[in-house]
């Protein structure tokens, strides 16, 4: 992680509170210097998701030239087709229901402290759940994942997975069922089950609710 951490972007409403990225209307930089954290004026920004994948991107990546060395965004809610442009543009996506300096200040000092830690085997955890040898199957430890990446929350690792991809399951391995999974996976036509558990946590098999017998 070599982004600089003195430089973060918020996604905010009109009264310049954070808010989900399809609600924003515009973004404001937040830079630190000399321990403080100075703030820009509002940039103006009205996300058009109303088109195709490639009028998203284009309309996204317009958004990104103003970003300038800044790679640490801060958004109630982002999901889909504009979290997968942030991540596949190398950006480090935060979420938190609320805002102030002080949360600035956490992520700069958990950023700091990922990257000075010994590696090991983080570079090799993947972000996204990974094909298995058997046909339209897939695999993600959620754990890992979340222990190498702290900024990101099992929505942000799962949903875009499983709104943009054909899959026939989906094992997690996850210390605890997310509380989401009972009302979102039920929108999306999805089911779960854990068929059994061992020390490393609970082992999630995500399937389609039409594949459930």
């Amino acid at each position: 992680m070599k982004e600089n951490v003195n430089v973060m972007a918020v996604f905010c409403d009109d009264t310049n509170r954070i808010s989900r990225f399809d609600e924003m209307t515009n973004f404001i930089f937040y830079t630190k210097d000399n321990s403080v954290w100075h703030k820009s004026e509002p940039v103006p920004f009205h996300p058009d998701l109303s088109g195709g994948l490639t009028s998203v991107r284009e309309n996204i990546n317009r958004m990104i030239v103003c970003f300038n060395t800044c790679k640490i965004i801060l958004t109630k809610s982002i999901t889909g087709i504009p979290y997968h442009v942030f991540d596949q543009s190398g950006f480090i996506i935060c979420e938190s229901e609320n805002f102030d300096l002080d949360l600035l200040d956490a992520i700069q000092a958990d950023l700091i402290r990922i990257e000075t830690e010994p590696k090991d085997d983080a570079s090799l955890v993947s972000k996204i759940p990974v094909k298995t040898d058997e046909s339209g199957h897939y695999f993600l430890d959620l754990n890992k994942v979340q222990k190498s990446y702290p900024e990101l929350s099992s929505k942000m690792v799962l949903l875009p997975f499983l709104k943009s991809t054909t899959f026939y399951s989906l094992e997690v391995v996850c210390t605890h069922i997310p509380p989401w999974f009972d009302n979102k996976l039920e929108q999306m036509e999805l089911t779960y089950t854990i068929p059994n558990e061992d020390d490393s946590g609970k082992h999630v098999v995500i399937t389609h609710a039409l594949c459930k017998e």
